[in-house]
């Protein structure tokens, strides 16, 4: 067979892979994505996405619900956030990935679905065991199991688990619930949708392996969302998912190799948001790819976050005192109006 070319393949059609696509084929390049599911954007996700993802101009038509404020408590006090703007929006994976693949098809991108990678060499790529595709460039952008960063031999260490439950029962209001006994030092949110309401949490499964974070492990968290849930809605008759999330980050760059996204480790090990900084990496790899010279501003502004997430999250798993004693007070600074738009703004 014949092995086509492309100035660039793509591997994996979620928020990166596609925004990547989308401005490569503004500037003219030949791009392929490749996504190896039948469908795009089905990913166990609880669709939180910020203000600067809703000003890439989604449309208000797929976002399913917006909030200006967001409520939050903890086993001591209860805070409200407040702004004039939209702080988070809640929004579908499949129709996010939909409305980013309309866009980069009308620029130019060619996307095949049902098309997995099983082989990649320096400078061709093969589809489904029989079909060879040669490249200039090649991005991963296939998320936590990407076949791109394997093909690169990086150690994936850093792993978090997020789990939640699908219920059609219906919430009014976005809330955040931090409880160190019962979560560590995570966060049980409730995100509410049109027609549908998700209730989660998560837990770090790297620490997990080797120590408990706070004394506490992967069933003892599962279960306390369990508890949770149950005083609020009847869980037998809501969906339960789980999601593997990758945020070790080992490099983006290699030669005319790249990765973005979660495929880079470019998620927050503090929250387990990936979609702002997939969109961004995407970008800053695109116009790096267009430009050489190009400086990849935003994956350095990503990289300088998640350092300083990194060493707080050092602190909160010393011990449950401490970390209640700092999460307490973070939540009781964000009383004041300075602070909490200070954080607002600055959420990716």
């Amino acid at each position: 067979m014949v092995s086509q070319f492309y100035d660039v393949i793509i591997v994996g059609a979620g928020p990166a892979g596609l925004r990547c696509a989308e401005i490569l084929a503004e500037n003219k390049k030949k791009v392929l994505i490749l996504e190896k599911n039948k469908t795009i954007g089905n990913k166990v996700c609880a669709g939180g996405i910020t203000r600067k993802v809703l000003e890439l101009g989604v449309p208000k038509s797929i976002i399913h619900k917006e909030f200006k404020k967001i409520l939050i408590h903890t086993p001591l006090q209860n805070t409200e956030i407040k702004s004039p703007k939209t702080i988070i929006a809640t929004i579908k994976r499949e129709d996010l990935g939909n409305w980013q693949a309309k866009k980069a098809k009308k620029a130019g991108a060619e996307i095949r679905t049902e098309s997995e990678v099983t082989k990649i060499d320096k400078k061709e790529i093969t589809i489904n065991n029989n079909e060879p595709i040669k490249f200039k460039y090649l991005v991963g952008a296939g998320g936590a199991n990407s076949i791109v960063r394997k093909y690169l031999q990086l150690e994936t260490n850093k792993f978090e688990q997020g789990f939640h439950y699908i219920t059609k029962k219906k919430f009014k209001d976005l809330e955040i619930f931090v409880d160190p006994k019962k979560y560590g030092p995570y966060y049980l949110w409730i995100f509410p949708y049109k027609n549908t309401t998700s209730v989660g949490t998560g837990v770090d499964l790297t620490k997990k392996k080797k120590n408990p974070i706070l004394g506490l492990n992967t069933s003892e968290i599962k279960g306390n969302l369990e508890k949770f849930c149950k005083k609020r809605f009847d869980i037998k008759k809501a969906k339960f998912q789980a999601c593997t999330i990758s945020y070790d980050y080992q490099g983006h760059e290699f030669g005319n190799i790249f990765l973005i996204g979660e495929a880079a480790g470019l998620v927050s090990g503090f929250t387990g948001e990936g979609i702002c900084w997939a969109i961004q990496s995407g970008e800053d790899v695109a116009r790096k790819i267009i430009n050489k010279k190009h400086k990849q501003e935003k994956i350095q502004h990503i990289l300088k976050i998640k350092e300083v997430e990194d060493g707080f999250m050092e602190t909160l798993e010393i011990n449950k005192t401490l970390t209640e004693i700092e999460l307490e007070t973070i939540i009781l600074l964000l009383k004041n109006k300075w602070f909490a738009e200070k954080l607002i703004d600055g959420i990716d």
